[in-house]
């Protein structure tokens, strides 16, 4: 009866569960609706909580009369038990002879069914047991470890390896050095002169020190970074950029204004202080999930709901300079609503700002995760960065309005012919957003949303981008015709993977359009210090304690980084000056300016040939090029795939590449590209993406092969990898503390930009005819054994 009674009360529990989350929704509602309406509410809800509880009474003591009842007599239960069990046991097996017998060898039928019967009879003696020893333990200490997990494991949302340990830690190791310290308390510890005392003083001794360490290593940044050697230095230098230094301020004083709602509760620069007040807008069709009780909440702390979203933005721009001014808007990403994040960017606002642009750091904060979310580790609101996107294109559309209106601050002063948006995180995959909904005419979830937006965007940022949390009409996002750079660090705590790389490869450019898209991965940069608020910690609680913070980079250095590619990115796209352009393909020729880092850099022009992409079929011998062929020789691997990275995320299809030297007496293996028809190198480069095909786990080696051009007549030309660099190995994370803690592999393969200047290379005294090009080869001859993955090998004009 001890079980049974364990079980009614399990059920009894959990019966009046809705009974406390109805006192609980009550007393909200009551909060929330402070009128007349209370106290008949009051009354009806203390009345059903009064019959509801004296039904369930009730319920239980019939519910208990039956049980007892159907239970067998007290002499007779080790019976019972075993009639029961021989009746499971007899049921499955002819259930499964029936239905599995004709199929399968009776003999492994028999083992197959053992099997599983003596797995489920010994979880049953766990679970009694289990059972049995919760009966035993004070109900003090049944409540201290009930709430120790819900704590640590609801409250804080710890990932799986690590949230268990620290939940074992945090109730097991107290217990024990309570119990010891009660020991030695009541004189049962020392002298230690029988095992028993032995025994608690070892626990107490053992847990003592286990916690300390523990609570040292909780609480400690972890260890420094390995030294990692950059081969990619060693490899051919590109010539340095003989330009100026794009982080350095610019020639103009900075002003800094803010316009908003002039009524904010919590912020002056948005209420008093406000220099021009602005009208709400109505977000309500981008914002279903603001509802129920934690809408409600979100709406009493912010003073405003969905219906009436306030159009507040810091502004920083040149004192002297007149206008009009190329625009830069700033998104934020999803952090503590409570705790702003636009004010993050203004080391961006006054660099931009005093080198000749105005700067827009937008207030999203009120879309953000909020301490009102009842739902608060489900993340908020839903689908929001849809509203992210709409929201920015309003403040341009406010901007443009001001623009044109006399008499405004604004009149005149903005060039809306040269208009760049940067986002970061949810901010980051906003921006994309934003360029789509730009140039659409109805919100694609629904329609009755008109878009009527239309401009000029000439560049996109995305700062250590999500991907995918928003898919307007529930499919990726496509871009098409837009400037676009994303920047991503590898020690990236919360978005652990190359999520912009995945966005950058879907956009798509039209035969007219004369742009580029690119990429950087930053080795010891993480997801925070692109924002000044953010800081080093990427995650809240005790989940941020696995991560080894003391191996990230300066704040200073990573802002430097960002500053640097920015601004260069701005003069490029929206000023023309496309002397900064070689940055995009080869961080090396910023090596002046740039911290000593590792750098991987993803880059493609909309002018460019491809020759192969690898994604026009499933065949491994054709190529993008028509009438092109490849062949491969000696490999110890080749397929074309899906580059997966983290979290699933498929980013672009390439050709996997394998070989082994070592184990074979033949000649080096190779992959070749044929052409049916002669292309021509001249003012062109031969370019790739190239990726180590293996997670690195710290002893990764360099690679470097050969490339050999061959022209109509067999004219043969070569030359080594590392005239451009040396194949970087992934780049290792070492995310966490201990190995044991990291959710996911240690790297990803992330692809590099690899680009030949022929003719620069060939020189006068070959024969070798550049407008001839019918060959192109990889010989896997330097480099003993090796996995890449290769992608986009193209022809594209010198910079």
């Amino acid at each position: 009866m001890c079980l049974i009674n364990i079980i009614f009360d399990m059920v009894y529990w959990l019966a009046i569960l809705p009974v406390h989350i109805l006192k609980l929704c009550n007393f909200s509602l009551i909060c929330l609706n402070g009128d007349s309406f209370g106290r008949p509410f009051v009354f009806f809800a203390c009345t059903s909580i009064i019959l509801t509880m004296t039904i369930i009474t009730k319920l239980k003591s019939l519910f208990k009369r039956f049980i007892e009842f159907i239970s067998p007599a007290e002499k007779l239960p080790n019976i019972a038990g075993k009639l029961i069990v021989a009746f499971v046991v007899v049921f499955l097996s002819v259930m499964h002879v029936l239905y599995l017998y004709q199929d399968i060898p009776p003999l492994y039928l028999i083992v197959y069914l053992l099997f599983y019967i003596a797995c489920g009879l010994i979880i049953s003696i766990l679970l009694v047991w289990l059972l049995k020893l919760l009966r035993c333990i004070p109900s003090a200490y049944q409540v201290a470890i009930i709430l120790g997990y819900l704590a640590a494991f609801n409250f804080f949302h710890l990932p799986k390896t690590y949230g268990w340990l620290l939940i074992f830690a945090m109730i097991v190791l107290p217990v024990l050095i309570l119990t010891g310290l009660y020991q030695w308390k009541k004189g049962s510890l020392f002298p230690l002169k029988n095992a028993k005392r032995i025994f608690w003083f070892a626990v107490l001794l053992i847990a003592s020190i286990a916690f300390v360490w523990g609570f040292a290593v909780f609480l400690g940044e972890g260890n420094k970074a390995e030294e990692v050697v950059d081969y990619k230095m060693k490899g051919n230098l590109p010539v340095t950029l003989d330009l100026p230094d794009p982080s350095l301020k610019g020639p103009y004083q900075t002003a800094f204004l803010t316009y908003g709602s002039g009524k904010d509760k919590w912020r002056k620069a948005f209420s008093d202080s406000v220099d021009i007040k602005t009208k709400s807008i109505d977000g309500s069709r981008l914002l279903s999930s603001w509802t129920g009780v934690s809408g409600k909440l979100r709406t009493m702390y912010f003073g405003f709901d969905q219906k009436a979203l306030p159009m507040n933005a810091l502004v920083w721009y040149p004192k002297e300079k007149k206008g009009p001014l190329p625009l830069v808007m700033i998104i934020h990403g999803n952090h503590v609503g409570q705790q702003p994040s636009d004010p993050g960017y203004t080391f961006l606002g006054e660099l931009f700002a005093s080198r000749g642009y105005m700067v827009v750091s937008v207030d999203e904060n009120f879309l953000n995760l909020s301490l009102t979310d009842l739902d608060v580790f489900g993340g908020g609101l839903k689908n929001e960065n849809a509203a992210r996107a709409w929201l920015l294109l309003k403040h341009l559309e406010l901007l443009r309005n001001w623009n044109n209106t006399a008499g405004n601050v604004f009149y005149k002063k903005i060039d809306m012919d040269k208009i760049a948006i940067i986002g970061h995180s949810r901010g980051g995959e906003a921006v994309t957003h934003a360029a789509v909904f730009n140039k659409l005419h109805h919100y694609p979830d629904d329609a009755r949303e008109v878009f009527n937006f239309n401009f000029n965007i000439g560049a996109v940022v995305a700062i250590a981008p999500v991907d995918g949390q928003y898919k307007p009409g529930g499919t990726l996002t496509v871009a098409k015709d837009i400037n676009y750079f994303v920047i991503q660090g590898a020690l990236d705590m919360d978005m652990q993977t190359y999520g912009g790389l995945a966005t950058m490869k879907r956009i798509e450019f039209s035969p007219v359009f004369n742009g580029f898209k690119a990429g950087l991965y930053l080795s010891a940069a993480n997801h925070g210090q692109f924002n000044s608020v953010w800081g080093r910690r990427d995650d809240t609680g005790p989940g941020i304690n696995r991560f080894n913070l003391k191996q990230l980079m300066t704040q200073q250095e990573q802002q430097k980084i960002l500053s640097v590619y920015i601004s260069s990115f701005l003069e490029t796209t929206l000023q023309g000056k496309t002397d900064y352009k070689p940055l995009f393909m080869d961080a090396r020729s910023g090596r002046n300016w740039l911290p000593k880092k590792i750098y991987m850099n993803q880059f493609e022009p909309a002018q460019r040939t491809v020759l192969a992409n690898f994604d026009e079929d499933v065949d491994v011998n054709s190529a993008t090029i028509g009438g092109g062929r490849i062949t491969t020789s000696g490999l110890r691997e080749w397929k074309e795939q899906q580059n997966k990275f983290l979290w699933g995320l498929q980013v672009t299809k390439a050709v996997y590449l394998g070989w082994d030297s070592v184990k074979t007496k033949h000649q080096p293996g190779f992959f070749s590209l044929s052409l049916s028809a002669p292309v021509s190198l001249s003012g062109k480069m031969v370019s790739f993406s190239l990726a180590q095909g293996k997670e690195n786990s710290g002893k990764a080696k360099p690679i470097n092969f050969t490339i050999v051009l061959e022209d109509g007549k067999k004219h043969r030309f070569s030359f080594p990898l590392s005239s451009c660099a040396y194949l970087q190995p992934q780049v290792a994370k070492n995310l966490s503390k201990f190995n044991l803690f990291n959710d996911y592999p240690n790297s990803e393969a992330v692809p590099d930009f690899f680009y030949f200047d022929v003719a620069k290379i060939l020189g006068v005294h070959t024969p070798f005819q550049l407008n001839d090009l019918r060959n192109i080869k990889f010989v896997f001859d330097k480099t003993v054994s090796g996995d890449i993955i290769l992608d986009d090998l193209s022809l594209i004009n010198k910079p």
